[in-house]
């Protein structure tokens, strides 16, 4: 098989697994740690791709980068835990954070308990010097609850000190609307009827609130390249940004198709272009 960076795109699943194992293998075992857990990402990453076809179309080197991007941060790729996502966007794959994959990232650097929870303009709430208080009655319905007005997550250090960062509707919104290109899409996770229990609000809340706690270097790694730009050339030259922390061949760099992707800088995909997570979890 042709090396990544002169391939042209993968024909099938099975050559994405051969180019992982034979180039990339002892790290994706050396992250993990773990021979059986490295075995099980490889499974999950050809499940991820027979799950989104799309992913053969898009330049090896993004696809590769973006797994192995998921690879160092111990985490799996798949529709069910919500950890992870590689998605494919106007020809380039590109990581996405899942919100219970930041969950996994502050549980393993010491958070001792998260909550996160939607406020509801019929619950009681309310917030004294950073103390919140939310009392929910679970004999009523959503509808009964009323339109979600806010959310919040709670932080609780390993000191027993709560941090807790809330935020309303309309600022959840304009943070969506500053920093999410796909917001108008009709695919857009963004969209109500694609996250009916609005995770997204949650990410947006753990996302912010992490700024008000001691976060690990791997959780610090993990949201920048989660918020990275989704323009085609940023995506492929952020890939050589990791090189120092991808070591022996992990990130490779894109050659020719470097070039043609420059070129098309600025060109905003089709609506077919892109596809969202199950949970739509870009923020």
């Amino acid at each position: 098989m042709e090396d990544a960076k002169t391939v042209a795109k993968f024909n099938t699943a099975d050559d994405l697994k051969l180019m992982l194992a034979k180039e990339h293998m002892k790290q994706i075992k050396n992250f993990f740690t773990d021979e059986d857990r490295a075995m099980r990402f490889m499974s999950s990453v050809m499940a991820a791709v027979q799950r989104t076809p799309k992913l053969l179309e898009c330049t090896p080197t993004s696809l590769i980068n973006s797994f192995m991007i998921m690879a160092q941060l111990r985490l799996m790729p798949s529709g069910v835990s919500g950890e992870a996502y590689v998605i494919p966007y106007g020809g380039v794959a590109q990581f996405q954070l899942g919100y219970q994959g930041l969950v996994t990232l502050f549980y393993r650097a010491g958070i001792k308990k998260l909550v996160s929870e939607i406020v509801r303009e019929n619950d009681v709430f309310g917030m004294v010097n950073g103390e919140l208080s939310h009392e929910i009655d679970l004999t009523k319905s959503m509808e009964q609850r009323g339109t979600p007005v806010g959310a919040y997550t709670r932080f609780t250090l390993p000191s027993d000190e709560t941090v807790t960062k809330y935020m309303n509707h309309e600022d959840i919104i304009a943070h969506a609307k500053r920093f999410s290109k796909a917001f108008t899409k009709p695919d857009s996770p963004w969209n109500a009827k694609n996250d009916p229990e609005l995770w997204m609000w949650k990410k947006t809340t753990l996302i912010q609130g992490a700024k008000l706690v001691p976060k690990s270097d791997e959780i610090a790694h993990a949201m920048t390249e989660d918020n990275k730009d989704s323009v085609i050339g940023d995506r492929l030259e952020a890939a050589q940004d990791i090189a120092p922390a991808l070591t022996m061949g992990a990130v490779l760099k894109p050659s020719d198709e470097y070039a043609q992707a420059k070129e098309t800088e600025g060109n905003a995909p089709s609506e077919g272009d892109t596809q969202t997570a199950d949970d739509g979890e870009k923020s």
